[in-house]
């Protein structure tokens, strides 16, 4: 008989998202500076995100960069506007692509609106594991609302809350 792992998650009235979160650092810094609201992406700085987040090879349509792009410049989109998810759909059907690595590209490009989706994450904010085959659009729009809603109670950036509950999951609920 197999017992299911309780997970702890972060409780926003009894505790703080206070960590260093440190993953690549110099090379988390560039592509911030490089990516962060540019109007001119290609699929070298799509793939210079993929090996960022983990050794893959990938190849994304000029149609989707062109749509990135102008996802890049829009002030006050939304998530739930059609663009994001036409977005994130085309990302998701890129070779090498999936959703965690579409999450990461899109964090780099707005930090204002996009948290990468991450086991870590996912499990402290909700006490479940995801698995690869159970995340879609559906679930990230509503991880990333639920971030966003964090964020603005903590009054933090929401580029930081995702780091922030991958080293509160590091600390508190082990390995993956």
């Amino acid at each position: 008989m197999s017992t299911k792992r309780q997970y702890r998650t972060f409780d926003k009235q009894n505790e703080a998202l206070d960590f260093t979160f440190s993953y690549n650092d110099e090379e988390t810094a560039a592509l911030h500076a490089q990516l962060n609201n540019s109007s001119a992406i290609t699929e070298n700085e799509l793939r210079r995100v993929s090996l960022w987040k983990s050794n893959r090879v990938l190849s994304v349509p000029p149609a989707t960069l062109e749509k990135l792009n102008a996802l890049a410049t829009i002030p006050n989109i939304s998530l739930k506007d059609p663009l994001v998810k036409d977005v994130i759909d085309q990302l998701v059907l890129a070779q090498g692509i999936g959703f965690p690595m579409a999450s990461s590209i899109l964090k780099f490009i707005r930090p204002d609106l996009f948290p990468i989706i991450d086991v870590r994450a996912y499990r402290a904010l909700t006490g479940t594991k995801p698995y690869y085959g159970t995340y879609n659009y559906k679930k990230y729009i509503a991880y990333a609302e639920q971030l966003t809603d964090l964020a603005r109670q903590l009054n933090r950036p929401l580029r930081e809350i995702d780091e922030q509950l991958y080293c509160y999951d590091e600390k508190h609920n082990g390995k993956i």
